[in-house]
């Protein structure tokens, strides 16, 4: 009976560590809203913090293309606002850039990521904050 208990016990507190360490203070992610594209399709980047701690951001974003083994920085044909933002615990936000109109030279097919550099940390005044930089792989057809 004993060892039941106990074994329950090591149980429940496994399935807690698991759950509410899946994901880390300050987690965010970077995601698009398609793997494979064309040169004029309009490709969605989607940031999203979760569970708690604050996510601190530019707009600015960069592309690079995998070529020879190497990711190479693709030359972006478009203006940044000089804002920074902020996502609090559950929030999201939105860009969106065609590689046709935005990459400064024609796109060519082939393997292409977002990268994007963000803050995180806790929501206090004299908080540490880790810069993380975020990506995501798209290819172009």
């Amino acid at each position: 009976m004993v060892i039941g208990i106990l074994v329950l016990a090591v149980l429940v507190l496994v399935a807690t560590v698991v759950v509410t360490g899946a994901v880390p203070i300050g987690t965010v992610l970077l995601h698009l809203d398609q793997e494979t594209c064309r040169p004029n399709d309009t490709v969605t980047i989607t940031l999203r913090s979760l569970r708690t701690g604050s996510v601190l951001f530019g707009h600015r974003f960069g592309v690079e293309r995998f070529e020879d083994g190497d990711w190479v920085e693709v030359p972006l044909d478009r203006l940044w606002r000089l804002w920074l933002s902020v996502l609090h615990p559950g929030q999201s936000f939105q860009q969106s850039f065609v590689p046709a109109q935005d990459f400064f030279e024609t796109p060519r097919p082939g393997r292409y990521r977002v990268v994007k550099e963000v803050r995180v940390g806790m929501i206090h005044y004299g908080a540490t904050r880790e810069t993380r930089t975020l990506v995501a792989e798209f290819s172009i057809e």
